[in-house]
């Protein structure tokens, strides 16, 4: 009886936690999407991405319509990424350098101010999208666009590749469920 009864709690638990990790994932699917609104409504810029990125968008709305609140997040970013990739090459500032710890000068080149190298980041950024396309055998045509519009735009505009293949990480990343 002391068995069926402590089982039981478990599982009541369990059930409990379960609901309230689906009550988060709703709240931050929901202000993914109330952020993407005040992006969206004052998008301006490339044609091609910003029509991408209402693509995205309404895929978004009907998945936090249909629940689904964790595609609906990353696609909500995917949309977010690609509408700032529309408005331009980002403006990047250094970050300020560190001063407490070991000043030693160790550590991968993009910590701190000196250093950063958005070209190398976007080319890393752009092949790891390619390869989980490959490996997680993605369907979607507009992933395939994104990161093919990517490698286009490394030499250019790396800001923007970083941007564009950054959407498509997080479409893949929506597609597969996690």
């Amino acid at each position: 009886m002391k068995g069926a009864a402590l089982g039981a709690l478990v599982l009541l638990a369990g059930l409990s936690l379960a609901q309230q990790a689906d009550y988060r994932m709703e709240a931050r699917a929901a202000l993914a999407l109330s952020q993407l609104e005040r992006v969206a409504g004052l998008a301006g810029g490339e044609e091609k991405l910003l029509a991408w990125a209402k693509e995205v968008k309404a895929r978004a709305e009907k998945s936090h319509e249909a629940k689904a609140y964790f595609k609906a997040l990353r696609e909500a970013q995917a949309a977010l990424l690609l509408y700032r990739a529309a408005q331009g090459e980002p403006k990047l500032k250094a970050r300020p350098q560190a001063r407490m710890g070991f000043h030693h000068g160790f550590g991968p080149k993009g910590w701190g101010g000196k250093g950063v190298d958005l070209r190398a980041r976007a080319q890393a950024v752009s092949d790891r999208a390619e390869k989980e396309l490959a490996y997680y055998r993605g369907q979607d045509p507009l992933v395939k666009d994104l990161v093919a519009e990517a490698k286009n735009r490394l030499e250019k505009e790396p800001g923007r590749a970083w941007m564009l293949a950054r959407a498509a990480l997080a479409l893949i990343s929506a597609e597969r469920g996690f």
